[in-house]
């Protein structure tokens, strides 16, 4: 062997084969019989009873990440089907995909979302999504509402569909026992959190807020001020992070340092609104009123350091799903509404994990279809612990 620096000089080659994978179909003839006291019964149940299919708990859980995990729709779903030796129509397929998320729903969901309504930290986003509803006319596609709760430090996001509402009850609702903070961003209806008393604790978005002196700043310069006046607040946090400060120091640094400059930027914005001038150019006006009525909210990140100064962490979540909608275009019925709504849930919170979501799923179809006595909360994909 030729030797290097007193070693044998030996290098590997890779190639990657595809082995392609393939699918089994298990027939079972059944047999209809007369029992003695004059009642019917088969001679097996379907033994996929529990799952309502004909899909195993395997080949249902990837069927269901590629379409919420990998964006691809149904239709493209049949044509892979079929090359697998497996033809089914769309109908059908749709039909065995929302029965298992059903199963789904009604194993895990009231588990999940009562978690997250118990953490002490949540990130709130809304966005739109295309559901078909029925009319007195037929068939129609309404512009509907889906709302994502956070919980950054369990990892878990719940995705929450109610009738596709953006009123305020939506909100007002889930979150009826909550005592903790929420951040949002400057929608109207978390203002109902800024008012004395509440037990909600309401943190404004500081990168919304940037976003709009940006916006301004092709047309007036002086909107600079501000958004380097915003960078050292984001700068502040950077620094933090690297520090890996817990949430009781990040309080106190932000009540030393991040204090300072939020009492700079308001008085700027002070400032600005008593000049006519500055004040004449929409964008100003605009950012500046979006600034001083969000201030209380804006203002509250000195109260948790346990809380971002950003909202984006949460309208990250919302990605998946308008990717899905942006390949299906939209989704048929409301009820299908609220399953995409839990199977976003379960395979965005394990991806947040670092979970395979497919293999989680599986297992919990095993659970539904075996009817395992199980501890739920411990399936939560924060809590989740892989078999292999």
């Amino acid at each position: 062997l030729m030797n290097r620096n007193g070693m044998a000089d030996v290098w590997e080659y890779r190639f990657i084969e595809h082995v392609r994978a393939h699918n089994v179909e298990h027939v079972y003839k059944v047999a209809r019989v007369k029992l003695a006291d004059g009642t019917f019964t088969n001679t097996m149940e379907h033994p996929l009873k529990n799952l309502g299919g004909i899909f195993s708990p395997e080949l249902l859980a990837r069927l269901l990440c590629l379409k919420y995990d990998f964006s691809m729709p149904e239709n493209r779903q049949i044509r892979l089907l079929a090359r697998e030796g497996i033809h089914i129509s769309n109908t059908t397929l749709n039909s065995y995909i929302h029965n298992g998320i059903s199963r789904l729903r009604e194993f895990m969901e009231d588990v999940f979302k009562k978690f997250v309504q118990q953490a002490k930290y949540l990130m709130v986003d809304e966005t739109t999504e295309l559901v078909g509803v029925e009319t007195p006319e037929g068939k129609a596609y309404r512009r509907k509402y889906l709302w994502a709760f956070f919980a950054k430090h369990v990892k878990l996001v719940y995705y929450h569909y109610n009738n596709g509402s953006i009123a305020s009850d939506v909100a007002k609702t889930f979150l009826d026992h909550f005592m903790g903070s929420i951040s949002t961003d400057g929608y109207t209806v978390y203002r109902m959190y800024d008012g004395e008393g509440s037990k909600v604790l309401h943190i404004g978005c500081w990168t919304h807020c940037r976003r709009l002196w940006v916006d301004a700043l092709p047309s007036d310069r002086t909107a600079m001020d501000i958004i380097d006046s915003i960078g050292d607040l984001f700068r502040n946090e950077d620094l933090f992070r690297t520090m890996k400060l817990s949430s009781e120091k990040i309080k106190e640094k932000r009540l030393k340092l991040t204090g300072p400059v939020l009492e700079r930027i308001h008085h700027k914005v002070v400032m600005m609104m008593q000049d006519a001038k500055i004040m004449a150019n929409e964008l100003i006006r605009k950012a500046a009123n979006y600034t001083i009525n969000q201030w209380k909210s804006l203002r509250n990140i000195l109260k948790d350091g346990s809380a971002e100064i950003s909202n984006n962490l949460c309208e990250q979540r919302m990605k998946p799903v308008k990717l899905l909608l942006k390949n299906c275009m939209n989704i048929g019925s409301e009820a299908a509404a609220e399953n995409s709504a839990f199977i976003f849930s379960l395979i965005e919170s394990c991806k947040l994990n670092d979970i395979d979501p497919q293999d989680y799923l599986k297992h919990l179809f095993e659970c539904i279809l075996h009817g395992k006595d199980c501890d739920k909360k411990a399936l939560l994909p924060c809590f989740y612990k892989s078999e292999c």
